[in-house]
């Protein structure tokens, strides 16, 4: 196991992160905040890549699988960031990189670094409750009802409350 070339490894980390989100099934799409450890092992036919990725949480719901970079990051109000720990395996022949396996730790950014001074509403992430959950029903039954939709919608889950 060697160190990563640090002038191409940051395509892979990209690359890496997208095979990440995929996999995810709840939460918001991380995206790359930089690069914090790269090693690879070279095989006859094959790269075996290990990262540590820092990610943050863009506005982006992993259910819409959209593209880390084509995500807005919130500047109103906490978001998490973290660490994954990832490790790819790419076959030269197929050249097709496959997730062999992550883990993901988030924290909340701390409020005094997200606050807004001149903000005249200040912005707080709580909870999620079922009381929330049935705050969604209720305006999503009322939404239904007043529009014109040949589809009716449901509440799957809440993600996040912001008050």
């Amino acid at each position: 196991i060697t160190p990563a070339d640090c002038n191409s490894i940051e395509t892979d980390a990209g690359v890496a992160l997208d095979l990440v989100n995929r996999h995810r099934r709840d939460g918001y799409v991380f995206g790359l905040f930089r690069v914090a450890d790269a090693h690879e092992l070279q095989l006859e036919n094959s790269t075996v890549l290990y990262l540590t990725l820092d990610v943050l949480e863009t506005e982006c719901p992993i259910l819409s699988r959209r593209h880390w970079e084509s995500c807005e990051y919130s500047d109103t109000y906490p978001m998490d960031f973290g660490q994954c720990k990832i490790i790819t395996y790419t076959n030269h022949l197929l050249k097709k990189p496959q997730l062999y396996g992550f883990n993901c730790t988030l924290s909340p950014v701390p409020p005094d670094l997200v606050e807004c001074k001149d903000c005249p509403v200040k912005l707080e992430a709580l909870e999620v409750t079922e009381q929330h959950k049935d705050i969604a029903e209720k305006a999503l039954k009322k939404f239904n009802s007043e529009g014109n939709h040949t589809n009716n919608f449901a509440v799957d889950k809440v993600e996040r409350v912001i008050k």
